[in-house]
């Protein structure tokens, strides 16, 4: 079990990639502590991911909330191996029909990530491991996700930057870059199945292994970067999206000529 007796701290782990993430690391041995912004929630994610995990109300713009749950975090254990922040949102943003208070919205991810990690420096543990939350959009360039683009850009520039900062305790900065990953936030449980299956199907044809990525997949990328067993790994950028930035040409998509 790679992460054996390790304490490793999720923000936004009530859901999609986060909730598979502090479940997978359960299963590799570590003690988890989630975050989230609905108590309730929270509970329900602590009754999937088992007895290994407890949770606090924590909203990533709020940072006495984010600071007394990492405090409480490391007081269980006496300091943090992994930080996983993984929580965001995302805001439509076509050019010519965004407000500046969406625009704000979407680029205060970028804030909330960085006062996360600057909050947990003196609770993690040298040599812990640092994880942050990126995106394919960052490079594709998709219409209407331009500030959504931005922010997981920027996030790309600070492991780089947090890399060079922490390298002298050890500690690891890595980014994981998902695809369309299979979870709620695209909006499609409350569709008929049939019509959910479809779209998955069709957004999937993106991909050359012509599927959505499962937030278990990420979550498995996310606890390689964790462990011990990525010891050499750092500034680094581990895409998991089916191949649709690296070989997209081999996507059906692609093949039959229609637009990805």
């Amino acid at each position: 079990m790679q992460l054996r007796s390790k304490t490793a701290f999720v923000t936004g782990g009530t859901s999609g990639i986060g909730l598979a993430t502090a479940k997978a690391f359960v299963e590799q041995g570590a003690h988890v502590v989630l975050t989230g912004r609905d108590r309730q929630r929270i509970d329900a994610a602590i009754t999937i991911v088992g007895s290994s995990c407890a949770g606090f109300v924590a909203d990533a713009a709020d940072d006495q909330a984010m600071n007394n749950a990492l405090q409480q975090a490391a007081e269980r254990s006496g300091g943090i191996d992994v930080l996983f922040a993984n929580a965001g949102h995302y805001v439509h943003s076509a050019l010519g029909g965004t407000t500046r208070a969406q625009l704000q919205d979407q680029l205060a991810v970028v804030a909330n990530t960085f006062m996360t990690v600057q909050q947990a420096l003196p609770y993690l543990r040298d040599r812990a491991s640092i994880i942050l939350m990126g995106s394919v959009y960052a490079t594709m360039g998709p219409p209407g996700a331009a500030a959504y683009a931005a922010s997981k850009a920027a996030t790309a520039a600070m492991v780089r930057s947090f890399a060079s900062e922490l390298s002298p305790r050890g500690i690891r900065v890595n980014l994981v870059v998902p695809g369309a990953v299979d979870t709620p936030s695209w909006g499609m449980e409350e569709l008929e199945a049939g019509v959910r299956e479809e779209r998955k199907r069709l957004i999937g044809e993106r991909a050359p292994l012509n599927r959505m990525v499962s937030a278990e997949e990420v979550a498995k990328a996310v606890s390689f970067l964790a462990s011990d067993a990525s010891s050499g790994v750092q500034a680094t950028e581990l895409v998991v999206d089916n191949g649709t930035t690296g070989a997209m040409a081999g996507s059906p998509r692609y093949i039959r000529g229609e637009p990805t």
